[in-house]
């Protein structure tokens, strides 16, 4: 694991370099450009590959389903300690909200691949599962939850919460996988070819624009920053883990999605935060201190967990 995990530091440490190295370079431009080909080019490619590849059973339902039980009981365990606590309210739901969606596929998905290389396919479905629940989750109750904490609710924000969801690629290409497998119709050899190809430049790519949305900054007030942080890094993966055993999530599939569980923030978050009104650098502040955490929090659970 501690191979895995330093390849992929060296990944994301390379990205947030680039902005220091390349004085001319719009980092934030091409971070975003890298998000737009990953989640409407490279993602549903991946997710077309992998439900056309591994049969389908009951994980299809149970992991959507643990991963959501995972955010909803991160988010009321955040509301409840947040709330009391003294500080603006724009830094509260900041914090409250990377308290609960986790970066399932950017960081998820080429940890699993790289921890479980003998099942690929296998665990990048759980990492698609997941991306298809937290995604949608943190694009509807997070704005929500996150304009309640400015006092305003905007009116339609549901309904741009809901085309948001419908429209994200990723759930479309199930769709299309599921069709598609369910006609008995094979998948054309070439196909399959150019979404392996696609789906095989996903890590790096994730990896890359991982690090440029990171900033190295002074880290002031820690206590709130580390509260969030535990929730997400300790708390989510354990409550995962019950829901897991729960439903009766069977192996391999359990163990990855515990792992999923234990990811730091999703990036989506702080784009969100900046819609609404949040306080986006405390956010920022926490995901940087969870990311870099996350590598030392997701090795240690895995053995304390799972030998």
């Amino acid at each position: 694991m501690a191979d895995v995990l330093l390849a992929l530091g060296l990944m994301a440490l390379l990205g947030s370099l680039l902005r220091y190295w390349l004085s001319d370079f719009d980092v934030e431009a091409a971070r975003r450009s890298i998000g737009v080909l990953v989640l409407n080019v490279f993602l549903p490619a991946l997710v077309f590959r992998v439900i056309c590849s591994v049969p389908s059973g009951p994980e299809m339902v149970q992991i959507p389903l643990v991963m959501g039980i995972g955010v909803v009981c991160c988010l009321g365990l955040a509301l409840l300690l947040f709330r009391p606590l003294v500080m603006p309210a724009e830094e509260k739901g900041a914090l409250v909200l990377a308290s609960a969606f986790g970066n399932v596929t950017y960081l998820g998905l080429p940890v699993l691949q790289g921890l479980f290389p003998g099942l690929s396919l296998q665990v990048a479905k759980v990492a698609i599962l997941s991306e298809v629940t937290t995604t949608p989750l943190n694009l509807s109750v997070g704005v929500a939850l996150g304009e309640s904490f400015r006092g305003t609710v905007r009116r339609g924000v549901w309904r741009q919460a809901l085309h948001a969801v419908v429209t994200l690629p990723a759930l479309w290409a199930i769709v299309l996988a599921l069709a598609w497998t369910g006609s008995g119709i094979p998948v054309p050899g070439f196909l399959m070819e150019a979404t392996r190809i696609l789906g095989n430049t996903v890590t790096g790519l994730m990896m890359v624009s991982l690090g440029m949305g990171l900033r190295y900054r002074r880290l002031q007030q820690p206590w709130p920053l580390l509260l969030a942080s535990s929730i997400k890094l300790l708390v989510s993966p354990l409550v995962v883990l019950a829901a897991a055993r729960w439903v009766g999530l069977e192996q391999p599939y359990l163990q990855a999605v515990v792992l999923e569980g234990a990811m730091p923030t999703q990036l989506l978050t702080f784009v969100i935060a900046d819609r609404v009104g949040l306080n986006v650098e405390r956010l920022a502040l926490c995901i940087l201190l969870n990311t870099a955490a996350s590598f030392v929090t997701i090795p240690l659970l895995q053995r304390l967990l799972f030998g």
